[in-house]
């Protein structure tokens, strides 16, 4: 899949959030859009999952993402939500991961048995399976983030789209949606403010400030002294090693 972004803006009011931001995703990547808070990350990601009308042009494939069906939309592009949404759900694990499969329901009639078969598959494959029957309340935040992936699993979408997955979480929790989001058979993109996180798992990252897109490229590339200072306006140490990059402050 390929997801192109070009001229978007956006503004509340007087105040512009985009502006005139371009873009391109394509492949099975998973791309991190890092940045200082006010910086339009989370802005850009709720226009690629049509949250906000485009104020420019974004296209899937080639078509303009307003011409695409919502249902059709839902079964390419999975959207991971906040742990809050659930959190103090009664549902149980399977009802919510369930609802993953909404996009391919018919109206009125029930889940079929090919769709039980990917709940089932998935809850295993997330390590959900003993607690398929549980109360998504009476859940841990690293258990809840886990049904909210495979939620997204069970969608069997090409992309998924996450804003800021990892607030919130103990370290454990954030290196094991990283590496779950690594083994991903398709494209994620992600707005993350750990930028350790995102060096050492990111194949690619878009480095935005003040609404408009800085730079753009490998994290070894993205990752230096001028671009973070330029960014987040504060002085910061990289250490460089043949496989991985640290930063301190």
């Amino acid at each position: 899949m390929k997801i192109e972004v070009d001229a978007l803006s956006f503004s509340v009011g007087k105040k512009r959030i985009l502006n005139g931001v371009s873009a391109r995703f394509e492949g099975r990547r998973l791309f991190g859009v890092i940045g200082p808070n006010g910086s339009g990350k989370t802005t850009l990601l709720r226009h690629l999952y049509r949250q906000y009308p485009a104020n420019g042009h974004i296209r899937i494939d080639g078509v303009p993402v307003e011409q695409i069906s919502r249902r059709q939309y839902a079964r390419r592009v999975a959207v991971m939500m906040q742990l809050q949404t659930f959190a103090e759900s009664e549902l149980r694990v399977s009802e919510v991961v369930r609802t993953g499969r909404y996009p391919y329901k018919k109206v009125m009639l029930p889940y079929d048995r090919a769709d039980e078969a990917i709940i089932d598959e998935v809850l295993r494959e997330t390590d959900l399976w003993a607690l398929r029957d549980r109360r998504v309340c009476t859940l841990s935040g690293g258990e809840l983030q886990r049904v909210m992936i495979a939620r997204c699993l069970v969608q069997q979408p090409e992309v998924i789209l996450l804003d800021e997955p990892t607030n919130h979480l103990d370290i454990q929790y954030r290196v094991e949606l990283m590496l779950r989001l690594r083994r991903f058979d398709g494209m994620a993109i992600l707005t993350l403010h750990d930028l350790n996180l995102a060096a050492r798992y990111c194949d690619i990252l878009l480095l935005m400030k003040e609404g408009v897109i800085l730079a753009g490229g490998a994290p070894r590339e993205i990752l230096t002294t001028a671009w973070i200072e330029r960014a987040f306006g504060v002085h910061i140490d990289i250490i460089e090693t043949d496989s991985e990059i640290y930063i301190g402050i």
